[in-house]
């Protein structure tokens, strides 16, 4: 695909982001579109980092799936047995199937359940998380809410 194909396609769909390929190490293509503060008018720039959250997941579960598929996972392994004695809160039987499925039953800083504000845990913490380390802080201390593999949440 050309760029102008990508510009055009940008422009048509009102798209807002960054199109980056990427190839063995060469850039081919970086260009941001759109604005990344609708409020102030501040534009997209290829550098501009996006709060995705739940849009991972997808991305996650892929990777995690491809270790399974290679054999260096299986959806059985428990939790516990990567996680050594970070987050001991976290059940010794919770598998990696039931992370994928999130069946866990693990605590959650962002507790969908809990009669609070959003701001009230989220102001700040989302902030600090900017590298993998960053958000164990915001994992460690959660209760379990329910034995893993017994309900969603």
């Amino acid at each position: 695909m050309s760029r102008d194909a990508i510009d055009k396609i940008a422009e048509e769909t009102n798209f807002s982001g960054v199109v980056w390929i990427d190839r063995a190490g060469e850039i081919e293509f970086a260009k941001a579109y759109g604005l990344a503060n609708r409020t102030y008018h501040i534009p997209n720039t290829v550098d501009t980092r996006f709060g995705i959250a739940s849009g991972s997941k997808g991305f996650t579960a892929l990777a995690v799936l491809s270790l399974v598929a290679d054999g260096v996972l299986d959806l059985a392994t428990t939790a516990r047995s990567l996680l050594g004695t970070d987050l001991p809160l976290v059940a010794d039987d919770v598998t990696v199937e039931h992370l994928l499925t999130h069946t866990s039953g693990i605590g959650d800083y962002l507790d969908e359940e809990a009669d609070m504000e959003i701001t009230d845990y989220l102001v700040g913490a989302v902030h600090k998380l900017t590298n993998t380390e960053a958000f164990l802080p915001l994992l460690d201390g959660h209760p379990t809410k329910f034995r893993a593999g017994k309900r969603f949440g």
